[in-house]
């Protein structure tokens, strides 16, 4: 498999705690279409397979219009061909989904649609400096549906200071009775750049507790399970059939091509960047040059901690017999350690972390790094 990633780097405005690269969409949109098509042309020969997986991300790509998303389309069908696509995804935001625009998505190739609600209160939805409310987004739900798209991925965010356990119940229960086929959630965090960051940094915010989070979490995986959602990956929840084909790639590091500014690329071997400049990569693309960014060929320990890494975020786990040998051996008084404690499962040369630990995976992961 291999998948390819477009990133959209446009926004109407900024969320209170995103730190993902994007710019005000105004007047750059035609600009950054033109220089991609240039970067397709350039990158064709980066993945050795016909693309099995296309994500939209961003950034906002439902705030692409028509002409311009059939522009983006049309050039990524001249370079990848994308007759073997298997799953093709977009970011949407409910305030975005119209009649008009969801048949559009659908005619331009999309099956799967990833919608951000994030909340079901508008206080809520305020503070986070959504575009959308909580009817809105129910709304945009039941519009995608009427156009026929039976593959629907709601994100939900937990773990802020506004947020309190029953308004928590409530927002996962307005998501079970949506019923989309496929759920996100994350918890919030503070980064360096956002709004939210700088509310930290000037004392006018403070994270809830870790236990409270944990607690949040735990919910979160109780109730989605009561209601027939499998959880196969940390923050990842499913009916059965559902799993997102194209993350999923990521976790098993298969290859991938990222494209505009901010998209990073792997070939199974380096990792490939574009840096998050928009007014760089134009220029650059436009001259003639490959899009400014950088690249790192992985020693032996970084693939072995981003195959922990990566693989121990799912509810399967890794088989152990993909990993390098003699850095195995250095890390298996702590994998049988971390058993000790339940924070691995051991299944012959298979090892997992249990659900009810996977809110604390990144310190556990951590200590088996090499």
């Amino acid at each position: 498999m291999a998948g390819i990633y477009v990133h959209i780097p446009f926004c109407s405005s900024f969320c209170l705690y995103c730190d993902f690269y994007s710019e005000l969409a105004a007047g750059k949109m035609d600009g950054w279409i033109e220089a991609l098509s240039l970067e397709i042309s350039r990158r064709k020969g980066f993945l050795h397979t016909a693309p099995s997986t296309l994500y939209l991300g961003g950034g906002t790509p439902s705030l692409l219009s028509e002409a311009q998303l059939r522009r983006l389309m049309a050039a990524l069908r001249s370079g990848f061909g994308l007759g073997a696509l298997e799953e093709a995804t977009i970011e949407v935001n409910p305030d975005d989904v119209t009649a008009g625009k969801a048949a559009l998505w659908r005619e331009a190739g999309f099956d799967r649609i990833s919608m951000g609600v994030q909340a079901f209160d508008d206080d809520r939805l305020r503070w986070m400096r959504r575009r959308h409310s909580a009817r809105e987004a129910v709304r945009a739900f039941h519009t995608l549906r009427e156009a026929g798209f039976d593959n629907i991925s709601l994100d939900l965010i937990f773990g802020y200071a506004m947020l309190d356990r029953d308004s928590w119940l409530h927002d996962i229960g307005e998501v079970i009775k949506l019923a989309p086929e496929h759920v996100s959630c994350y918890q919030m965090s503070i980064e360096p750049g956002s709004a939210l960051g700088e509310m930290a940094s000037a004392g006018r915010y403070a994270e809830p507790s870790q236990e409270v989070c944990a607690a949040e979490y735990s919910m979160l995986q109780q109730r989605l399970s009561d209601a027939g959602y499998r959880q196969y990956e940390i923050s990842n929840f499913a009916r059965e059939g559902f799993r997102a084909r194209h993350n999923s790639a990521y976790w098993r590091r298969e290859p991938y091509l990222g494209l505009g500014p901010g998209a990073h690329s792997f070939d199974g071997e380096s990792r490939y960047w574009n840096e998050a400049d928009l007014d760089g990569y134009i220029a650059a693309l436009r001259s003639g040059e490959d899009a400014p960014g950088g690249s790192e060929t992985l020693s032996a320990a970084d693939v072995f901690n981003e195959q922990l890494m990566l693989g121990l975020r799912t509810i399967e786990g890794l088989d152990t017999a993909a990993l390098d040998g003699g850095l195995l051996c250095g890390a298996q008084p702590a994998i049988e350690k971390a058993a000790g404690r339940g924070d691995l499962i051991l299944e012959g040369t298979r090892i997992r972390i249990p659900a009810g630990r996977l809110f604390v995976s990144d310190a556990i992961v951590a200590a088996l790094f090499q």
